[in-house]
């Protein structure tokens, strides 16, 4: 499945049209001011993404969503709305799937498989994609992104090159990002479950 992946002008387009890109500026000044919440805004985006999809209307703004998320995070000590050092705070890598169920479970998204975190490597990004998932990716000491949480969506192969469909939190439109510059790279996939 993975070698038919990476065939020129091969996509994952399952979730094309339901993707949603809030990003970490609207957040920023919210509340007592906001910090490396990239992993509440990633949240989300998710959450908004798969209530399009499941027809469920979220009759809160999104202020008034990532305030909730992050507020989960905080409760379970998943999310620090910190900053210290500029290495402590933030999202908690390896808690993020439980930070994930518990905010699909507030807005009544059940029904879905949250499995992770795993080594990002493009085989499992692509292998999920193609079977409807979507990747939160959480990347390290990335040249662009440093630290960042965001979604993947879907990806695209365009001159031989991996393209990663992203909505990073940073602009407020899905965009491509080249595969392998994912340095040190963590993936938690989120998928329907069967039956």
């Amino acid at each position: 499945m993975f070698r038919e992946s990476l065939d020129e002008g091969r996509s994952s387009a399952f979730w094309n049209g339901n993707e949603y890109c809030f990003t970490t500026g609207q957040f920023a000044k919210l509340d007592r001011a906001y910090r490396r919440h990239c992993g509440p805004t990633a949240i989300t985006n998710l959450v908004y993404t798969l209530a399009k999809r499941e027809g469920i209307p979220i009759s809160q703004s999104p202020e008034a969503v990532f305030r909730r998320i992050a507020g989960i995070g905080r409760k379970r000590l998943i999310y620090m709305n910190a900053d210290f050092l500029k290495r402590f705070g933030g999202t908690s890598d390896f808690l993020v799937p439980l930070m994930i169920r518990r905010s699909l479970r507030a807005y009544g998204l059940t029904g879905y498989r949250i499995r992770g975190p795993f080594p990002a490597t493009a085989r499992r990004v692509c292998t999920e994609l193609d079977r409807g998932a979507i990747v939160y990716l959480e990347v390290h000491r990335h040249p662009v992104y440093g630290n960042h949480h965001m979604l993947c969506y879907g990806y695209t192969v365009r001159d031989g090159r991996l393209m990663l469909r992203m909505a990073d939190g940073w602009v407020r439109r899905i965009h491509d990002l080249p595969a392998g510059e994912e340095l040190f790279a963590l993936c938690t996939v989120i998928n329907r479950k069967k039956g």
